[in-house]
């Protein structure tokens, strides 16, 4: 993977300057398995309700894992009409949903005379598995001739960005990127672009994937599934550091715009992207990059741009997800951009609480703009090493109230390749 570093600032002069980010967080939607809605997501997660459990809804019997973090209580009726929804995939269907509830948090006007200016970017690591091959079966046994039609459009993974700006009626740029576990990031990189070049004035950036039967037997096949069997909820503090993910779904919508499109609506932002970088770097197939360098180019480079030393970041956002070969990674590389520093900053896991899936990203930067809006220190770990002994019930800390304003997300995927982004708190309007 290419370095890619959209320009979004010029730095300011003198020591210490800081800069202001053109573009601006205005609005965020989130499902997953900790909660369905921005608001129940975020009392969760601040309660440490876990969103790992026993997977319910197909047969786990025979695989070495029967975990998962599932997206339950989402119906579809209560954000759009059934005439709308009930063609579309699962995937769409959750993909729709949040973004609905970004644009109305937004408070943007969607009507004839922007919409062929705002965007739409969405990123998934593979789209609807359950659909294709749902297609695939109906394909097999009926023929070409007979095969199931309605199935076939969302067999392409940009469908969920498709009925995105079909259901908000956008007319801007659309476009879909799937790069494994970095492809939340990578759309939130690429409609950044968007913006800088003038393509768009505001964008539903988003990212979707789900945890489908064909997908967890795929997973697990490839031995890349954690060797896990639980009953009920885990809690995250019973996740065992070790081989293998477990594996999550959901969907993460917010709206970028730029600022002065927000300031001409009185909109106080959840606050600006300083930076986004992304480093590649290459690796075994289902291995992360194990000296963390494809991680560390990407934060030494938006610490650079962002005109910020790494002792100056409240809160990071980890890749963490329970595999020993990444944190260990992560962990050099934090200590190669900010030596000792990082140990003393809270670091958050949220991979533990709603598992590993493409678009995890995206929901990593939200929970840090709900942390710099709120204030608030959600749960993070204790271990002064990522890869730290699992089942002590101390090794997350509960989350507290403390000021948050530079916050920073790390981003790592199977094959190498990482990403960093940096954000930072909007003063009140």
């Amino acid at each position: 993977m290419t370095s890619f570093s959209p320009t979004m600032h010029s730095l300011a002069e003198g020591v210490g300057a800081r800069v202001t980010s053109s573009l601006k967080i205005t609005g965020l939607g989130i499902l997953n398995s900790c909660g369905v809605g921005r608001s129940h997501y975020w009392s969760n997660l601040l309660a440490m309700v876990p969103g790992v459990s026993a997977i319910e809804g197909f047969d786990t019997h025979g695989y070495s894992c029967n975990v998962g973090a599932q997206v339950k209580g989402f119906d579809a009726k209560t954000y759009m009409s059934s005439r709308f929804y009930r063609r579309l995939s699962r995937l769409s269907q959750l993909a729709v949903a949040a973004s609905i509830e970004a644009v109305r948090d937004s408070g943007l006007e969607i009507n004839d005379s922007n919409r062929h200016r705002i965007g739409t970017v969405f990123g998934t690591a593979f789209g609807s598995t359950e659909q294709t091959e749902a297609f695939f079966l109906s394909l097999l046994e009926h023929g070409p001739q007979s095969a199931e039609p309605f199935l076939f459009p969302d067999t392409v993974p940009n469908a969920p960005a498709s009925h995105v700006a079909m259901y908000h009626r956008l007319q801007g740029p659309n476009c879909t990127l799937c790069h494994g576990h970095l492809s939340g990031e990578c759309a939130l990189a690429y409609a950044a672009m968007l913006l800088e070049q003038g393509q768009a004035d505001a964008v539903v950036v988003g990212g979707v994937d789900e945890l489908s039967p064909i997908l967890f037997h795929s997973l697990s096949a490839l031995r890349a599934l954690k060797p896990l069997r639980h009953m009920g909820p885990l809690p995250p503090n019973q996740i065992p550091t070790g081989k293998g993910i477990i594996l999550g779904e959901g969907a993460t919508c917010m709206v970028l715009e730029r600022a002065d499109l927000a300031a001409e609506r009185a909109k106080t932002a959840y606050g600006s992207l300083l930076a986004i970088k992304l480093g590649g770097a290459a690796a075994m197939r289902g291995h992360y990059h194990t000296d963390g360098g494809d991680v560390a180019e990407a934060m030494a480079k938006a610490l650079d741009e962002s005109g910020l030393q790494a002792s100056e970041i409240d809160l990071i956002g980890l890749a963490a997800n329970g595999t020993a070969e990444l944190e260990s990674a992560e962990a050099r590389a934090l200590e190669q951009v900010g030596g000792t520093a990082w140990q003393r900053i809270p670091r958050m896991a949220i991979r533990y609480f709603v598992g590993e899936f493409g678009a995890a990203g995206l929901l990593t930067m939200a929970t840090l703009l709900l942390a710099l809006t709120e204030d608030v220190v959600p749960p993070t770990l204790r271990d002064e090493t990522l890869a730290g002994p699992s089942g002590a019930p101390e090794r997350f800390r509960s989350a507290m109230k403390a000021p948050v304003n530079l916050a920073m997300a790390v981003g790592a995927n199977f094959g190498g390749g990482g990403a960093c982004l940096i954000l930072t708190k909007d003063p009140p309007q």
